[in-house]
């Protein structure tokens, strides 16, 4: 009788085991057959954080807010914004994609100004497509800065957005979700964009199920045309910080990732964490943008060719710029040096507040906001190094120090430069 139970166990075993590796070789899908493609061009930018001069006077309670933020630099936000179109234009790259936190809370002015911006780009002749991002529609922090104090202003719908940026997204698009403000376009020849919309107002922050089965929609309708396909996102896909996941990758992203494999998708581009970064998980590859509002105010190059494709950052510069068209303030004629220095800053400020007891706090504060600095430009391989300041800010047990060491895991790394050849990442 034991025997019998032991066979039929065992036989049991040997059949789910079967019906796995079956299941599981349903979802792999045999080598798509693509088209020819043609190369293509373009420049990624994230989290401009955009605000026109009519909504500040620069006063004391706009001083505050920015002052007390994350190290944008919102006092030459318009000048920044002015400075990186033009480079826009005379770069001429085939496509702007711009990925979410287009302004800096959601404005209405803030959306319209930057709409009037984005179309000099695309009367030059290259083509914009935007996403919104988590700071964009129905923001109750959009606002007015006056003298000392603020008065609440309008934000903008998902209605009102498509109507804004319609010409520049889902104008162009070849299907559109019908619960989000996701879309598919055709970049060039035998490449096409997923743009995944997670920023709609009943979901913040989520990819809804029904968006991610219509992806899946086009990414099938992508391979039955022979087209390879890259995605685009304002939150990560994949977790690049073990301390910073809640609230910047998106919920609901694994289901993603997993189509993504599936489907060979080439990699998507995502902002939202303000740090450049890239990271890799079941063979699906994630460049994260920084942000163009903090140091060092750079966006991202992309050329993607049949063979592989290329990455790298550019700062926007705002010095040349700013010599160009006569402003003479020292910021804007030493633009590097004052977005560094302001966001150098903003960290060390944070840090040494936290650290009053300390009797180096000092020296633990700037190291601190050097690290933090090297992190979000990307370029971990200039971050200083120095294992007695590490081992005294293991002793704080805060959340700074957690977040100090999290970052160390990325030491001696580039992440401004990306490529591949053949194949997929």
């Amino acid at each position: 009788m034991k025997a019998r139970l032991l066979f039929l166990l065992l036989s049991a075993a040997a059949l789910l085991a079967a019906w796995k590796i079956t299941a599981a070789e349903e979802t792999v899908l045999p080598p798509a057959m693509y088209q020819p493609m043609e190369s293509v061009t373009i420049a990624v930018a994230a989290d401009l954080h955009y605000l026109p001069p009519e909504l500040t006077d620069h006063g004391s309670a706009f001083q505050r807010v920015i002052e007390q933020a994350d190290g944008k630099v919102m006092e030459y936000s318009e000048e920044l914004l002015e400075a990186f179109t033009e480079q826009i234009i005379a770069q001429a790259p085939d496509v702007l994609i711009l990925a979410g936190d287009l302004t800096f809370n959601g404005e209405r002015a803030s959306h319209e100004t930057l709409a009037q911006k984005l179309r000099r780009i695309a009367d030059a002749g290259i083509r914009v497509l935007v996403l919104p991002g988590n700071h964009d529609l129905e923001n109750p922090m959009a606002a007015a800065y006056q003298e000392d104090g603020y008065r609440r202003t309008v934000s903008i719908s998902s209605e009102e957005f498509e109507a804004l940026y319609g010409e520049f997204g889902p104008a162009q698009a070849s299907s559109r979700d019908d619960v989000s403000l996701s879309y598919v376009a055709e970049l060039s020849q035998g490449l096409w964009v997923l743009a995944i919309d997670a920023n709609q107002p009943d979901t913040p922050g989520c990819v809804k199920a029904e968006t991610v089965q219509w992806a899946e929609q086009q990414l099938l309708r992508a391979r039955e045309s022979g087209a390879r396909v890259l995605s685009v996102s304002h939150q990560s896909l994949l977790r690049h910080n073990a301390l910073l996941n809640d609230g910047f990758q998106m919920e609901n992203s694994a289901a993603l990732t997993a189509l993504y494999q599936k489907y060979g998708v080439l990699f998507n581009l995502a902002g939202h964490l303000h740090v450049q970064h890239i990271a890799s998980q079941q063979n699906v590859t994630e460049i994260l943008t920084s942000s163009l509002a903090v140091a060092p105010n750079q966006y991202g190059i992309l050329t993607v060719t049949e063979n592989g494709a290329d990455y790298h950052t550019v700062p926007v510069d705002v010095s040349a710029w700013a010599k160009a068209h006569a402003k003479n303030e020292t910021a804007l004629l030493h633009f590097e040096d004052y977005a560094a220095d302001f966001f150098y800053s903003t960290a060390y400020r944070q840090a040494v507040t936290e650290l009053t007891d300390a009797p180096d706090a000092e020296a633990m504060a700037d190291y601190f906001a050097r690290v933090n600095a090297a992190y979000f430009a990307g370029r971990m391989d200039r971050a200083p190094r120095d294992a007695d300041l590490l081992q005294k800010w293991r002793k704080q047990g805060s959340f700074l120090a957690a977040y100090l060491q999290s970052m160390t895991a990325d030491f001696e790394t580039n992440f401004t430069q990306y490529y591949f050849t053949g194949g997929t990442p």
